[in-house]
């Protein structure tokens, strides 16, 4: 879990995701020369701060995004939200000053409907923040803040140690307003020939999809994949008796929403895992949830 705990203590909230495309360069060439292939790097200012791994000759996509949701300060330390967290009275915050981080916490006027913070002076506008980051595990669950979609990453990073075909993207701006993704879905499409993608994200826990159930094989949200290629996952899925879970929701959306509005022709289907307090200071999942839908990456990968 250290690197998932360390992927969710990165300050990356919508627009400011530079720090995490920072690590996911430092992480791939550090340890990319122990992988079976060694991937080659798109990181250039045409995408500005996603990165794209393309190994081999590939035929998928995954898209995990690397932003989170957050707050960004107006004027007297009024906060507007950054996507659509979850929070409430007396969640912890920090924000970065003159590279030293602050603490402070979230105060919601019930009067005026208005979110607030209660540090002592005046902080500068557009400063952003975050929750504080409080990791914790047990046997069977991983608590944090931005696991949505830390734990997509770390999935994506995971897999790469043995990926011979297929592109990664770490893609911007799912949590508010995307655009990233299709900007993506362009140059991956007309340079590698890519129709189909995969979606690397966190769903929620309803009252149809539930934590220890396995990993959750989205049908449809606000968005409708198609049904013959969400029919081949699950196939493949039964094929190789993976425990996974079909979900099927009228609102909510990800990267695949935004792939299905591009131009290109590109099939898509979430892949995730459940998770309760969506967008809280205190998300939870399931450890072997994680590990099932670890397991359903590499072999989607494979034989897809």
């Amino acid at each position: 879990m250290k690197l998932l705990k360390q992927l969710c203590s990165i300050h990356a909230p919508s627009g400011e995701e530079f720090k995490i495309k920072e690590f996911v360069l430092w992480w791939v060439s550090t340890n990319s020369h122990n992988w079976k292939v060694k991937p080659f790097v798109l990181n250039d200012s045409g995408l500005q701060d996603s990165v794209v791994l393309v190994f081999g000759k590939p035929r998928t996509a995954i898209f995990a995004h690397i932003d989170s949701t957050g707050f960004t300060a107006r004027y007297n330390n009024e906060l507007v939200n950054i996507g659509g967290p979850n929070f409430k009275n007396g969640d912890k915050l920090i924000f970065e000053k003159q590279n030293n981080i602050f603490e402070t916490k979230l105060v919601f006027d019930k009067k005026t409907e208005k979110v607030f913070c209660d540090y002592k002076e005046i902080i500068s506008p557009g400063t952003t923040l975050t929750y504080k980051v409080n990791f914790k595990t047990n046997e069977k669950e991983i608590f944090a803040p931005y696991l949505d979609n830390r734990l997509g990453v770390w999935v994506a990073l995971n897999i790469s140690k043995n990926l011979e075909n297929g592109i990664i993207v770490f893609s911007c701006y799912e949590e508010h307003g995307g655009g990233s993704a299709e900007k993506i879905a362009k140059i991956i499409y007309e340079k590698y020939s890519i129709n189909q993608a995969l979606i690397a994200d966190i769903t929620w826990a309803t009252e149809g999809v539930f934590l220890d159930k396995g990993v959750v094989v989205s049908l449809r949200d606000k968005y409708i994949p198609r049904k013959f290629y969400t029919d081949k996952i699950c196939n493949i899925l039964k094929n190789n008796k993976i425990k996974f879970q079909l979900e099927v929701e009228s609102s909510g959306s990800s990267d695949g929403g935004y792939l299905q509005k591009c131009a290109q022709p590109i099939d898509w289907c979430f892949i995730g895992v459940a998770e309760e307090n969506n967008h809280s200071s205190l998300e939870k999942v399931n450890i072997l949830d994680v590990n099932s839908m670890l397991k359903t990456y590499e072999i989607l990968m494979k034989e897809m």
